[in-house]
């Protein structure tokens, strides 16, 4: 029997109102934050869809991301990361997919992988800190159960991705304890949201060089 097909989703259609500009394409390291996802992402998945705004033009991340890249724009005019997750598993053909925002560039490959590993049979492994919280932006799901869970949520009204999750009948909380087996520093987790984030993700990349 051949393996499931997985996939990695990033998205990039946010307001990126704390950045004061659209923080997929701000440089880090000479590349863009999304370029540094979709790399890592592209070591794990046998496909890779990147999800947009409406508003977005898609020649501009076309610009430098590889070929094999589909880049998928967001169909509702609500913006939450929700959309995206229904817009781009409605592309994707992988039997599990990974779920990824664009601003988070320290993403782990063997982090992805032991997340991947642990939805075997589940409709999503999802990380949760021992305080409950839980990181469905850097999640495996099964893609198609996932569709008609977000569809549902949206057509509801209900935006957050807590309310697709909820609509899943088998969930695998994976231990944040457990991850920092792999990722000791859980830098896989660091997003970007302001400028500040940004000279600390350059602080962070220059240290692990050195």
């Amino acid at each position: 029997m051949s393996s499931p097909l997985k996939g990695a989703l990033i998205l990039a259609g946010g307001r990126s109102s704390r950045f004061g500009s659209d923080k997929a394409l701000a440089v880090l390291q000479g590349r863009p934050l999304i370029a540094h996802v979709v790399r890592t992402a592209s070591q794990v998945a046998d496909e890779v869809v990147v999800a947009i705004g409406r508003e977005s033009n898609s020649s501009t991340y076309r610009k430098f991301l590889p070929a094999s890249i589909r880049i998928v724009k967001d169909r509702w005019q609500v913006k939450s990361p929700l959309v995206g997750i229904l817009t781009g598993f409605k592309w994707m053909r992988s039997n599990y997919s990974v779920v990824l925002s664009c601003d988070t560039p320290f993403a782990n490959r063997s982090v992805l992988g032991l997340l991947f590993k642990k939805a075997t049979h589940f409709d999503a492994a999802i990380p949760r800190w021992p305080n409950g919280d839980i990181e469905p932006l850097q999640a495996v799901y099964r893609t198609r159960p996932a569709i008609p869970a977000a569809k549902m949520a949206l057509t509801h009204k209900e935006f957050r991705n807590v309310d697709m999750i909820k609509r899943l009948r088998r969930i695998t909380y994976v231990p944040v304890r457990e991850i920092k087996q792999i990722d000791k520093d859980l830098v896989s987790f660091f997003n970007v949201n302001n400028r500040r984030d940004l000279r600390r993700a350059e602080a962070i990349q220059a240290f692990s060089r050195g």
